[in-house]
């Protein structure tokens, strides 16, 4: 049927409605209650808003009510017209009628990018042969792209839940089919942009594109292999170099593809590397005469070092819960730690820091100094930061320049002879701590020591790019700051057997990588942070929440979150597990904990200089880890737990039941006395609460054992049973 024929009909079949097209709507005045009549061109990959056009015009309809409502439906609404920023919707919706569903949407109309205006809004349009002016490598939500036909630039946006965040940019020209939005605070004629609402709106003329972004599959400390995936078959290859300049990427590698499910799969290997080598790799696919390209991207192999690294805190931890290793709770000695790991170094120092006032570090400096050790220094230049000015006068400085849409270098990192022949001698610090009194005494702070010399390479890339040079000396024309900085380090880091992901703000798309990373948890979810401020974030908590999750979020204080992540979580999480700081001195940490109480899951911690606000994403020099390990997970989540519960929140273990074949465990209910066997020996058996402390361990190092609960408690319990193959089975055990 014709869709001028089908809104004909739906005009007869709502006859009872004064209804009026969609174009005459639209020339109402705000405020007047309107029916019309349309097809739907979007679903909730948009967000809450949908759009509907007739023959005549399309606009905007605002209200959850229509949550449920699909691309496709062909729908009668009455509701009130109102401006939201320039966009023209109807809202609220007083009642709406779904006719049919699944019927075709209006042909999009071809345009060019001089055309998007209001003639266009909330309508389906076409504008063919663009590019990205830009192009990253991966989609994030809740952000603009610019594209250009080559003479005129326009804007689209990508919402947070649509299916294009976190899939590969388009890098080849395309032709593009979106909704013409606007959304602009100021004047009337500016800020449209348009919405995308899938892959399939990106329409390509070639045989081959790529569908996802490259992947590390495996790093040594002398090869490094890569897979990527594309729509059609293709060779599979690989050209790199030692710089991110096309003209560098001189060496080529090829290797094999493999199909499933209509997508082919390809992987190639670099060899002959040098350990802590940095890599620029382009990897690309050919079909038929057509060429598929990935961006530009920057691979490290594994270093020789240990990999050991070192957690310290200067608040209290809850060590009931640690498992193996009690964290470090080192109170006032968090500058003298840091001074230490100074004196230590005997090459290089490059020194990063929002703020410092403490001449313990300042002393330490000028020692390595003068005694031969190579220091550079970077530093804010909106801040206080007096010990600077305690620093040699031939140590070299560079702070960040002060600028109009603001931003800060709020980083806290230190790199420590990371180019020296032992691969041991080289450090990084990082964490949350600025060095002053308050911060270093007072103040909830992390500090992190990893010893691995690729991760110290890493950073020296971070920091070579706001230095300007990789000399001694700065060249303040060259040094990059804030937004003015591109994707340009690895971001997979193979540190001894532990995965650590490194992210830097604002070009790396970090609150992307804390969505995603959040996105994994299966069991618990533990924040603890300064503040909140973007709603991405409290909505993908939230989505934790609702798959089952056990989230529990403590932030500084509530004026500092913005109102909708304070309503949505405070709504939306049980009493006591959304709180806010009331413990002595400020909690400055920027944690989170994915599955921290199940080993056998994939335990992570985030932690790092990056609140979670949109300044630290867009605007800030930040630096962000995600440490793949459950014995670093634990030594936060003690912190974590005793903060948490110091705050009166409330705790309670989330481990699921995940039984073996080789265990068995009962009586389950219990009075008391439980059974456990293996087929493997039993190394440890750790008892914890319904709060997740433990409160008993043995190890009977043998096939079969009794064990007593205590006698005076009862309710839910956990056992963790570990076996002599590594393998971890934990158990809900219910004690009556």
């Amino acid at each position: 049927m014709k869709i001028s024929t089908l809104i004909l009909l739906l005009f007869i079949s709502v006859g009872l409605f004064a209804q009026t097209s969609i174009n005459e709507a639209r020339q109402k005045a705000v405020g007047t209650s309107v029916t019309v009549s349309g097809i739907v061109t979007n679903g909730s990959e948009l967000g809450p808003i949908r759009y509907i056009q007739d023959n005549t015009g399309g606009i905007g309809i605002y209200d959850n009510a229509l949550s449920g409502v699909l691309r496709g439906d062909s729908i009668t609404l009455t509701g009130e017209l109102d401006d939201y920023n320039n966009l023209l919707e109807i809202s609220p919706v007083t009642n709406f009628t779904t006719h049919a569903s699944g019927v075709s949407l209006p042909e999009p109309q071809i345009i060019s990018i001089s055309n998007i205006g209001e003639a266009y809004e909330a309508e389906l349009i076409r504008i063919n042969n663009v590019v990205f002016t830009n192009s990253e490598n991966l989609f994030a939500g809740d952000k603009n792209y610019s594209f250009t036909d080559g003479t005129n630039t326009g804007v689209l946006r990508i919402y947070r839940d649509n299916p294009l965040v976190d899939k590969i940019m388009p890098r080849d020209t395309f032709d593009l089919v979106a909704i013409c939005s606007q959304w602009s605070q100021n004047e009337a004629n500016t800020g449209y942009q348009l919405l995308p609402r899938d892959a399939n709106d990106f329409i390509f003329n070639t045989n081959i594109q790529l569908t996802s972004a490259l992947e590390v599959v495996e790093t040594t400390s002398s090869s490094i292999t890569i897979k990527w995936n594309t729509d059609n078959d293709g060779t599979s290859e690989i050209r790199y170099g030692s710089t991110m300049e096309l003209a560098a990427l001189t060496n080529h590698v090829s290797g094999e593809s493999t199909v499933s499910a209509d997508e082919y799969t390809h992987q190639a290997q670099i060899t002959g590397l040098q350990s802590s080598e940095i890599v620029y790799a382009q990897a690309f696919s050919v079909n038929e005469g057509d060429t598929a390209f990935s961006a530009i991207s920057a691979f490290v192999s594994k270093s020789n070092s240990t990999g050991d690294i070192k957690v310290y805190f200067n608040t209290e931890i809850d060590e009931n819960y640690a498992d193996p290793t009690v964290a470090s709770n080192i109170d006032d000695f968090m500058a003298d730690t840091l001074a230490a790991y100074i004196n230590r170094a005997s090459e290089s120092i490059d020194f990063c820091i929002y703020n410092i006032d403490n001449s313990k570090i300042s002393e330490a400096l000028n020692a390595a100094y003068n005694r031969g050790v190579s220091i550079r220094f970077i530093t804010c230049g909106s801040t206080t930061h007096a010990s600077v000015n305690d620093l040699e006068n031939n140590i070299p400085i560079l702070e960040r320049p002060e600028i109009t849409e603001g931003g800060i270098m709020h980083n806290k990192f230190a790199i420590f002879d990371a180019n020296a022949t032992n691969a041991n001698a080289a450090w990084v610090w990082s964490g949350s701590t600025n060095l002053t009194p308050s911060q270093l005494t007072y103040d909830s702070n992390n500090m992190i020591f990893i010893q691995d010399q690729s991760l110290a390479k890493v950073y020296e890339l971070e920091f070579e790019e706001m230095w300007g040079s990789s000399g001694n000396q700065p060249n303040a024309g060259n040094a990059k700051f804030g937004d003015a900085k591109t994707d340009n380090t690895p971001h997979h880091i193979q540190v001894g057997d532990k995965l650590i992901a490194c992210y830097f703000s604002p070009s790396d798309n970090t609150n992307q990588q804390l969505i995603n990373a959040i996105n994994t948890a299966d069991y618990d979810l533990d924040i603890e942070t300064m503040l909140i401020t973007r709603s991405d974030l409290a909505y993908t908590i939230m989505d934790a929440y609702d798959r089952g999750v056990d989230v529990n979020v403590i932030t500084e204080r509530e004026s500092d979150n913005t109102d909708i992540v304070n309503t949505n979580l405070s709504s939306t999480l049980p009493a006591k597990k959304y709180i806010f700081d009331d413990a002595a001195g400020q909690l400055h940490h920027k944690v989170a904990l994915i599955d921290a109480n199940n080993p056998e899951s994939d335990p992570q911690t985030i932690t790092g200089s990056h609140n979670w606000s949109s300044s630290a994403n867009d605007r800030n020099d930040e630096n962000t880890l995600i440490i793949h390990d459950a014995d670093i997970a634990n030594q936060y989540y003690q912190q974590f737990a005793y903060r948490f519960k110091q705050n009166d929140g409330t705790l309670v273990l989330s481990a699921q039941r995940i039984e073996s074949a080789s265990v068995k465990v009962f009586p389950n209910p219990t009075e008391g006395r439980l059974m456990i066997t293996a087929d493997k020996t039993i190394l440890r058996i750790s008892v914890y609460n319904s709060t997740g402390a433990k409160i008993k361990e043995v190890q009977p190092n043998e096939n079969s054992t009794e064990l007593y609960l205590p006698q005076n408690l009862t309710g839910l319990f956990m056992l963790k049973v570990e076996l002599s193959n590594g393998d971890y089975n934990t158990y809900k055990i219910l004690k009556k």
